[in-house]
């Protein structure tokens, strides 16, 4: 009996020693803390069934170099590191102090090129990019992680042009303990100039990969460039028949001269249907539907039909577009029935026409013919009924450095057109043109120019449908003001114009990747006679917050005219 109370013991004891309890309390500043509880060892096991004394004690010598190690990474390379155990505490606490001291900073960068492109003379553009981009700068904290970050966009910036293939060739970072500094340097070899080759599609089953290849926008034996490879996965998913599109050359066959093009598709389910409600302080709420059918009678022809409502426009359009052809082009045809109610103005308006397109598909270049029948009543005047056969050129342009986040670039466009005394209740001549331009100011800030001018010429606005005159004043034109409350006062109503002119600056400074704050001046009307152009001043600030469809902008601005504030917010960038 003895010899078998004395096992129990012992077992009772081994069972009690095996499941050792212990928890860890570290005292370190924030950004040092959260990594170490997130990396160390000691923290990693504390639930360990099977920990014991001697494992703890183990451990805990390892948090010391851990620690020291994670307070470098950074930037912290002379940390003061304390860890102890408290065996009097039940359970007991494994504490991890940490004095970082004084933080290293970064000191001399050296940004070095080596390979082919450093005799292509037209490489020198894109240096100059790698360099202005590179973003871990002199006197900013020296991170592990932003280390490693800068390197990569490098890469990538070099990467980005003709020299796909590029890559570090070497790094270091001169730690000097004494200065707290640390001088940096990179070799980026740019490797071969690469070219464009074949197209291999993967993915399709429904459609003909012919539509992959005719939206493409090089050649094969084209100069490599990224940004065209980025405007090639936006025609595809926004051609409506793909819902995943993933295009890269593949670099490590090492043809250079002739680098395969992959494309991998998820092909569109045949038919959508969207639905949705929503909110802009230029319309009230507002009811969207939206059906499309990606695959008409298996032809691949594109059919779709959105009805919009709100409390000032209502709005009803079918859309028929053909698969694109060779060069990217296609045809579109179109039936719109609209009713709107703006500034004492009525409309009704039936329209139809037909579009030969090309280029990006939300802005596409076009030529157009359509129809207009219209009924306008302004206020309690009689009925006055308009109509157009309208013929016009648009051409669209585009070089910004990110499609949803543009810093740098300008987009723009403009369209002439008319509409001939007999096919016209008024024959017209009108042209439009539109403008973006992005300028960055440093790593924080954006400077955004907008401009819009517009003129109809006609002997009078009389007879001419409303959609071709102007108007301004709203969430993305004139802010401070109604939506398109500027124009030409008759009677109690505002109507369109032939002449139109709107301006903006715009600054906004990122106090994050997701936060920013804008400050902007807006200027602009809408008018129908020669007298001098006198303009609607808006301005105010703003608030700026980044989301995967483009900048919510929520704006209070002054309007001078009107001596009222005004809230506007919207969701993306407009014309």
């Amino acid at each position: 009996m003895r010899i078998l109370a004395a096992i129990v013991g012992l077992l009772a004891a081994s069972v009690a020693w095996a499941q050792l309890a212990y928890r860890v309390e570290i005292d370190a500043p924030r950004e040092i803390a959260e990594p170490l509880r997130q990396g160390l060892d000691v923290v990693r096991w504390q639930h360990d069934p099977q920990m014991t004394a001697e494992q703890l004690r183990r451990l805990a010598d390892e948090a010391e170099r851990e620690a020291r190690e994670t307070a470098a990474t950074q930037g912290y390379f002379s940390a003061q590191v304390a860890v102890k155990i408290d065996e009097s505490a039940a359970p007991w606490v494994v504490r991890v102090s940490v004095e970082p001291g004084e933080r290293t900073v970064v000191g001399d960068i050296d940004l070095r090129f080596s390979g082919p492109a450093v005799e292509d003379g037209e490489a020198r553009a894109l240096f100059k990019r790698v360099r202005d981009t590179w973003s871990l700068r002199r006197g900013e904290p020296f991170r592990q992680a932003d280390w490693e970050a800068a390197k990569r966009r490098a890469v990538r910036e070099l990467a980005s042009w003709r020299y796909a293939g590029a890559r570090v060739a070497e790094s270091r970072a001169l730690v000097d303990p004494e200065t707290r500094r640390a001088n940096l340097m990179v070799e980026l070899a740019s490797g071969p100039p690469f070219r464009f080759g074949e197209l291999r599609v993967s993915g399709t089953r429904r459609f003909s990969d012919r539509i992959v290849e005719n939206l493409s926008p090089f050649r094969a034996g084209d100069v490599y460039d990224r940004d065209s490879l980025l405007v090639y996965q936006r025609r595809l998913l926004e051609s409506g028949y793909f819902v995943s599109v993933q295009a890269d050359i593949a670099p490590e066959e090492g043809r250079a001269d002739a680098a395969p093009v992959r494309v991998a598709v998820i092909e569109a389910n045949k038919h959508h249907v969207e639905s949705g409600l929503g909110y802009t302080t230029d319309a009230g709420p507002r009811l969207e539907l939206h059906y499309s059918n990606q695959d008409v009678f298996d032809s691949a022809w594109r059919f779709g039909n959105t009805l919009r409502l709100d409390q000032k426009v209502q709005h009803l359009q079918l859309d028929l577009n053909a698969p694109p052809g060779p060069g990217g082009r296609w045809n579109s045809y179109f039936a719109r029935a609209r009713q709107t109610d703006i500034q004492n103005e009525s409309t009704r308006e039936l329209a139809a026409g037909v579009s030969h397109n090309w280029g990006a598909a939300l802005a596409p270049s076009a030529l157009i013919v359509s129809g207009h029948l219209e009924e306008q009543r302004v206020g309690g005047d009689v009925t006055d009924n308009r109509n157009a056969l309208y013929t016009g050129f648009r051409r669209s342009f585009r070089k910004t450095d990110d499609y949803v986040y543009p810093r740098s670039g300008y987009l723009a466009s403009f369209e002439l057109g008319g509409a001939a005394p007999a096919l016209a209740s008024r024959e017209f001549l009108r042209g439009v043109a539109s403008a973006l331009l992005f300028v960055p100011f440093g790593r924080s800030g954006d400077l955004l120019l907008r401009g819009q001018a517009g003129r109809v010429i006609a002997r009078t606005r009389e007879g001419i449908p409303t959609s071709f005159l102007f108007r301004t004043g709203g969430d993305q034109t004139v802010r401070g003001y109604a939506f398109e409350s500027l124009g030409v006062r008759q009677g109690e109503a505002i109507v369109g114009g032939r002449r139109y002119v709107v301006g903006s600056v715009e600054y906004t400074h990122w106090f994050s990747e997701s936060w920013g704050a804008a400050a902007f001046v807006d200027a602009g009307n809408a008018w129908d006679d020669t007298t001098l152009f006198k303009a609607a001043l808006g301005y105010g600030l703003g608030a700026r917050f980044r989301t995967p469809i483009g900048p919510i902008r929520a704006d209070l601005a002054y309007g001078q005219q009107t001596h009222a504030l005004r809230l506007h917010f919207s969701v993306g960038y407009t014309f």
